[in-house]
């Protein structure tokens, strides 16, 4: 309570003024006009009182905290003063820079209570409610990665050298475990992946969402499988060619030609082993070094476009020419001017004689040659361009024992196909679809026996067969044949039994040997029989050995054309031959 004041007027001087409402040995300033109490209602102001920073102009200087304060000692001025930073100006050991204690209370004034890290490494201790386990070591705290041999919990999570953090029953990866994520229980093998760029189940694979678990991501998490509810539908699966369904996820319904090049997969039952790409299919031209096996016969990059067993010396072969199956390296050299055996020049030895064929004026004949003897048999034998001479009148008009003009069987009513020209005989089809045959009938062959001839196809479009026969009956009832023709890829030959003008294929069909570039060039059919088997041989080749007794392989010696419609035919027979017992 203030003291009682009097105010008296009248009682001194009238220009004198003591009025202090609060007691403090200040008068008013309000009151008096020499007052100087800037407020005399508190006691605690007036001139001469400590400034305090408390928002009040307790000295009455006109300035409200004008003056700084430390009440405590401690160097730091209270907060509540301009540029103070003491947070407690009461407490000696509060201030900033000093040590954080765990006492519930902000000892370093910076604002956070207890958030002590004595090691500095950014984690509080566990003592002030922090994850810092060793407040003192800077290398172990929160988050860093467990050393799995050093008996010491690095990471603060209450395992030494074994992690399971998040305790989803899976050890960290860190420790020799499968945890990508021992954070997150979520995260572990065989956690359920989602299309979120995350690792789900530990697989290495971000967003491989496999709902079928057949091995391969959905496409909505960017990986190939089209239908990820069905686990027979995948990119690698075989398409169902019936079904309607996109099974190998190709984008084309039961592999409808994927790459355009019209051929269906083989899958499919069609000829396109890689359905992936235009130029691979079976046919295409083999592609020099494209990695690819472009006719799908299973071997990449072996070029052989003419098919005469020859690889392109491009792909690493010997072939010098791929576009003409009659010029490669197993050839011989016909002294024609082409090098069909890829060696330089062309000339070679084809008929093994000692002659090449720059001097022999019949390579693909042992026995005809310069130097040769002259023999009665309707060849050049010597090569001088006289046949026969100097063999005492030699009128035989064709070599070997066949002879048109002395009884050959059809002869006389066929003169229209067959024909005697230049020593030898000729046949020109007009397109039948049968067999014409030309048989000797005169003499019947027993074991043994031998019937040879060269034949040349020189008209039409190689389409007919043409070989060499023994007819056991004349004509074409029974009997063993020899045969070439040629086909798109490479000439070939068989050999059977012709039975009443139809053919029973024993040999199935055979490439001619490599010694025969083709059947405009001559080429020697042999069949011969040695008692107990014949044998069929292609320019001294082997096609065939069969089984015949002395019955089934006796017989008339023909010729035979199987003279196939639109084919235009005309052969040539040179060079017959015949041997008997």
């Amino acid at each position: 309570m203030f003291p009682l004041l009097l105010i008296l007027a009248g009682c001194g001087p009238a220009s004198e003024c003591i009025v202090d409402v609060d007691g403090d040995g200040h008068f008013s300033q309000a009151s008096c006009p020499r007052g100087n109490d800037c407020d005399d209602a508190d006691p605690l102001v007036h001139p001469g009182a400590d400034e305090l920073c408390n928002g009040i102009d307790d000295n009455c200087d006109g300035f409200i905290d004008d003056v700084i304060q430390d009440l405590d000692g401690d160097g730091f001025y209270a907060a509540d003063c301009p540029g103070g930073s003491d947070c407690d100006d009461a407490n000696a050991a509060i201030h900033p820079g000093a040590i954080e204690i765990c006492d519930s209370r902000d000892n370093d004034c910076d604002g956070r209570v207890d958030d002590v890290d004595a090691d500095n490494d950014g984690h509080v201790a566990q003592a002030c409610g922090g994850g810092d386990c060793n407040d003192s070591t800077p290398a172990i705290h929160p988050g860093v990665v467990e050393d799995c041999e050093d008996a010491i919990d690095n990471d603060c999570d209450g395992s030494i050298d074994v992690d399971d953090f998040d305790n989803d029953g899976f050890f960290s990866a860190d420790c020799g475990g499968t945890d990508c994520d021992d954070a997150n229980a979520a995260i572990h093998p065989g956690g359920e992946e989602l299309c979120d760029d995350i690792d789900q189940d530990c697989d290495g694979d971000t967003g491989d969402v496999d709902e079928d678990g057949d091995g391969y991501s959905t496409v909505d998490c960017g990986g190939t499988d089209c239908d990820d509810q069905d686990p027979t539908i995948h990119p690698d699966a075989v398409d169902d060619c019936n079904d309607g369904i996109d099974n190998d996820c190709d984008g084309s319904l039961d592999n409808e030609d994927a790459d355009g090049d019209g051929q269906r997969p083989e899958s499919c039952g069609g000829k396109d082993c890689n359905d992936n790409e235009p130029t691979v299919y079976v046919g295409a031209d083999e592609i020099c070094g494209d990695g690819l096996d472009n006719n799908c016969n299973g071997t990449i990059d072996q070029a052989n476009q003419d098919r005469d067993h020859d690889v392109d010396i491009a792909c690493g072969g010997e072939d010098c020419n791929d576009e003409d199956c009659q010029i490669n390296s197993n050839l011989l050299d016909l002294c024609d001017g082409i090098d069909r055996s890829c060696d330089g020049d062309d000339v070679d030895d084809r008929d093994d004689d000692g002659q090449a064929c720059d001097v022999d004026c019949n390579d693909a004949l042992p026995g005809v040659g310069l130097g040769v003897a002259e023999s009665c048999d309707g060849v050049d034998n010597d090569c001088d361009g006289n046949l026969d001479e100097g063999t005492g009148g030699c009128s035989q008009a064709l070599p070997g024992s066949m002879d048109l003009d002395s009884g050959a069987f059809a002869w006389p009513v066929d003169d229209f196909r067959w024909f005697e020209r230049d020593g030898g005989i000729v046949y020109e089809g007009t397109g039948t679809d049968n067999w014409q045959i030309l048989v000797y009938d005169s003499l019947f062959l027993q074991p043994p026996w031998s019937l040879s001839v060269e034949v040349t196809l020189t008209g039409g479009n190689h389409a007919s067969e043409v070989g060499i026969y023994v007819s056991r009956y004349g004509q074409n009832e029974d009997g063993y044949l020899l045969s070439v023709f040629d086909t798109e890829v490479k000439p070939q030959a068989h050999m059977g039994r012709l039975l009443s003008g139809t053919l029973d294929n024993l040999s199935e069909d055979k490439t001619l040997p490599i010694l025969t570039p083709g059947l405009d060039l001559p080429n020697l059919l042999e069949l011969v029989h040695d008692g107990t088997k014949v044998t069929g041989y292609l320019n001294g080749a082997t096609l065939i050995r069969l089984d015949a007794d002395t019955v089934a392989g006796s017989g008339y010696p023909a010729l035979v054309v199987y003279d196939t419609a639109g084919d235009n035919v005309t052969v040539h027979f040179d060079n017959v031959a015949v041997t008997n017992n």
